[in-house]
């Protein structure tokens, strides 16, 4: 079974800074690691986010808003809130979410990773209709990004997801020492429309 694991699940570092998610994204923009992938998915993760915010590189952070396994595990990056880093510009990496699968050379993708990016896209399709696009690194500047191969399933439309598709659920941020505080809201809420509804039934039944 595929899972959604947040950044405090695998351990990612904190942001140097963020800028908020686009409120009118184009779509969605597929990249691959290039290299061999093998070994631990977590201990991967935590290695490219190294990498991206180390030197040469000096990234904010982890440039993906996901990266997705073979298994189909679901590693949030930049998440559904910031703006991606991996488009190289600001322009692009304003219009697209970013999606990183973890294969490389020789390394199709597996029916579980395919299912799981359609399952994101469905997400971020409902949070965003605009989002139309699903499209390839290479489509948006000159590089080998990603391979032959997952541009072809790209542009034949096989990460477009299905009617069948759920999209995997995210959960609930962790809110620490706020946790108490939202859900006495969530009953106060909860007996506010309760009241509403009884003062419904009662205009309802006086006629």
């Amino acid at each position: 079974m595929t899972s959604y694991i947040s950044r405090t699940k695998w351990g990612a570092s904190p942001p140097v800074k963020t800028l908020p998610l686009s409120t009118k994204l184009k779509g969605v923009c597929l990249h691959w690691m290039g290299f061999h992938i093998e070994g631990d998915s977590t201990r991967l993760v935590k290695s490219i986010q190294r990498n991206h915010m180390s030197p040469p590189k000096s990234w904010w952070d982890l440039a993906y808003n996901e990266m997705i396994d073979q298994d189909g595990n679901v590693f949030e990056g930049r998440g559904l809130t910031h703006r991606s880093g991996a488009q190289g510009g600001t322009r692009n990496n304003r219009a697209y979410y970013a999606l990183g699968l973890m294969v490389g050379p020789g390394q199709p993708p597996s029916d579980e990773l395919v299912a799981a990016v359609r399952k994101r896209i469905k997400v971020i399709r409902t949070m965003q209709p605009s989002a139309t696009a699903v499209v390839g690194h290479n489509e948006l500047k000159a590089t080998s990004c990603p391979d032959p191969d997952i541009d072809r399933m790209i542009r034949a439309g096989m990460f477009e997801p299905r009617p069948v598709d759920v999209p995997i659920p995210d959960p609930l941020p962790d809110l620490g020492p706020l946790k108490e505080r939202v859900e006495a809201v969530e009953m106060e809420v909860d007996a506010l429309y309760a009241d509403i509804e009884a003062l419904y039934e009662k205009a309802g039944a006086n006629g």
